[in-house]
């Protein structure tokens, strides 16, 4: 087994915690980008990839929060939530007793060094074009400023600018109204999610709830996981041709640069 399959290996065993406990409480979530292709594609994990991902719409997003506080075994796992344990607005599920050391890695503790689950959440977002193109903008805005006080550094002089720009967020009621653009939609029966703390553009953004529909579980290596009920759908919008692979020299991994398994 080499490193890659192992890491995997103890990635899907956390997978599969999440799983029975979104089970054990009624919450819905998909396989996100990569994790989605790779269930469709390989029945599994993409080959050379070395993490996982799901997403979820707010309401079920909340309820799991809640469902790991509870009922997720802390001797276990570290729950690094959103906003809370660390800057940026998604949830690392980490388990205790492993250290992963990522290119842009955030670890507050040392439990929080951990193999990881990342959870996503989707908000809620208008019909309207306009609409959309100005949460998105809002969105990205305040992922900016998130970014910056995870104390990120990059080469790129675009990025570093936009970090720079994303500053006068540092001010409360304005980082609360553009927090408040993101969100004002949720709770609301809308056509449309936005999935805007990834490395989205606007074309792939915004995709309709009903694409997202009732959890289609598929073979997962071993186990069966959820994508969204028209991954076709989903997944052309995303990627274009997801059934042909990348060039090889694009056949490689994005986070892990260093692991310890410790007795897993």
């Amino acid at each position: 087994m080499t490193q890659l399959q192992h890491l995997q290996k103890v990635i899907l065993g956390i997978a599969k915690d999440i799983d029975e406990l979104c089970q054990k409480n009624h919450i819905d979530y998909y396989l996100l980008g990569g994790s989605a292709i790779g269930a469709i594609r390989h029945k599994g994990f993409i080959p050379w990839d070395d993490d996982l991902d799901i997403v979820m719409n707010v309401e079920n997003y909340e309820k799991f929060i809640q469902a790991c506080r509870s009922q997720l075994d802390t001797n276990k796992y570290y729950i690094q939530e959103g906003l809370k344990d660390w800057p940026l607005y998604y949830t690392k599920i980490k388990l205790k007793g492993t250290r992963i050391s990522e290119p842009e890695g955030y670890a507050p503790t040392p439990d929080g060094q951990g193999i990881f689950v990342d959870v996503f959440k989707m908000d809620n977002a208008p019909a309207s074009g306009i609409a959309q193109r100005w949460q998105y903008v809002c969105a990205k805005y305040y992922l900016c400023y998130l970014i910056s006080r995870r104390t990120y550094r990059s080469a790129s002089l675009k990025k570093r600018m936009m970090l720079a720009a994303a500053a006068p967020l540092g001010i409360r009621p304005l980082r609360s109204f553009f927090k408040h653009q993101v969100e004002k939609y949720n709770g609301q029966p809308t056509e449309y999610y936005g999935f805007f703390y990834g490395r989205t553009r606007f074309r792939n953004a915004l995709i309709r709830c009903s694409v997202f529909g009732k959890p289609l579980r598929v073979p997962f290596e071993d186990t069966m996981l959820p994508v969204p009920e028209h991954y076709h759908e989903y997944l052309t919008q995303m990627f274009g041709d997801y059934m042909t692979p990348p060039p090889q020299s694009e056949q490689v991994g994005q986070h892990a640069l260093e692991v310890d398994f410790g007795c897993y």
